[in-house]
């Protein structure tokens, strides 16, 4: 530890300092929370990813939020929704519309997420996307197997599905990679974030490619409300399951995840 660590020291504590609004004390115990964890971090550098404290319930957290994300049918609803507008002949005015929507939605969730929270937004966006998938159901229970949708259904579904793409926009699509950046201890972050990523691509490809078997054998009715019983557990997964991470520090979050990697804890 020669002049220059300590240079740099003075230097993080300082901008911590302007970042804590003057708080110099509060800017010291987070300097040395940061410090502790990389020198933990490097204390144990093949440490097994169950293995390290905090791991566990971050894994839950974070695998169930990409999990959830990809099974409550978003690739699924999609397609239809393309079907529709081909049929409507809006194929490409509607696709710009519905992308625009979904980046409007994406930005008020950016600029919400700091003063609402994370589990707040989820909850909300994913209670969208249940009630949408629920009124899908309904709708599709009253058309035949590859009939053609009159112009009263290709209204209701479009709606339906704009709602559905804009709670998803609120939600699972920026909250759950925001939160899979947060939870991990930093010493598993990166084989937990890869581990995270891979999950989640895998997910999609699996829904994408069993989509149309399964609503050839079960039927679109029955499809979306197979998609709508998971977005229900997603909400009690969301509300009974994952910390809020609003306002805390990295350091703080795996503190809460430490916490509750205790035998007394519900992982």
């Amino acid at each position: 530890k020669g002049p220059e660590y300590e240079y740099l020291l003075r230097d993080a504590e300082e901008n911590q300092y302007v970042l804590n609004g003057g708080d110099r004390d509060q800017a010291t115990r987070e300097i040395g929370d940061i410090l502790q964890n990389i020198r933990y971090s490097q204390s144990e550098p093949g440490v097994g990813l169950l293995e390290t404290p905090g791991a566990k319930p971050a894994l839950i957290s974070g695998i169930g939020l990409v999990l959830f994300q990809q099974f409550t049918g978003q690739p699924s609803v999609l397609y239809y929704a393309n079907r529709i507008f081909d049929q409507a002949g809006l194929g490409f005015g509607a696709a710009v519309g519905v992308g625009v929507f979904k980046l409007v939605s994406t930005v008020c969730s950016a600029y919400s997420v700091e003063r609402f929270g994370r589990k707040p937004l989820l909850l909300a966006g994913t209670t969208i996307m249940t009630a949408c998938l629920v009124a899908l159901s309904f709708i599709f229970s009253g058309i035949q197997p590859d009939a053609p949708f009159t112009s009263s259904q290709q209204v209701a579904i479009i709606s339906a599905v704009i709602l559905y793409v804009g709670g998803y926009q609120i939600g699972f699509g920026p909250i759950s990679w925001l939160m899979l950046s947060e939870l991990f201890p930093l010493q598993v972050r990166s084989k937990a974030l890869a581990f995270g990523t891979t999950t989640n691509f895998g997910s999609n490809l699996l829904v994408a490619a069993l989509f149309e078997p399964l609503r050839e054998s079960t039927g679109s009715s029955t499809l979306f409300a197979i998609f709508a019983t998971i977005s229900l557990s997603a909400i009690l997964f969301e509300s009974a399951y994952l910390s809020e991470t609003k306002g805390k520090t990295l350091e703080e979050i795996e503190g809460i995840m430490r916490g509750r990697d205790q035998p007394s804890s519900w992982i």
